[in-house]
């Protein structure tokens, strides 16, 4: 089963990644391509997939860890929707959904 985190991750650290660890990651989790067709696609195993696989999500576990940018955008998530629902004016809450809409851009 995927976990489906590591395209959040990806989306934030993929210019950290090497090409060839970002192309395999994204192929994987963001156009789901299945273990086979990206090792034909890379002309290596499957086993050598899924190992570039498992570096990449410990690289992206790692910078995480170290950089924390998903955990500081669920925060600030939280907290606009905790404003959200303390407001009923409909363009602060339209303003609010645009800058949430844009960190994921």
């Amino acid at each position: 089963m995927k976990n489906l985190d590591y395209a959040n991750l990806l989306d934030f650290y993929k210019s950290i990644l090497s090409e060839k660890q970002f192309e395999a990651l994204d192929l994987y989790y963001n156009q789901d391509c299945s273990l086979a067709e990206i090792a034909q696609q890379f002309g290596i195993s499957r086993q050598g997939v899924r190992d570039a696989i498992k570096r990449g999500e410990a690289e992206l576990d790692l910078l995480e860890e170290k950089l924390g940018m998903i955990k500081k955008l669920k925060t600030i998530e939280q907290k606009a929707e905790l404003i959200k629902t303390h407001t009923t004016d409909k363009k602060l809450i339209s303003e609010i959904d645009k800058l949430i809409e844009e960190i994921y851009i």
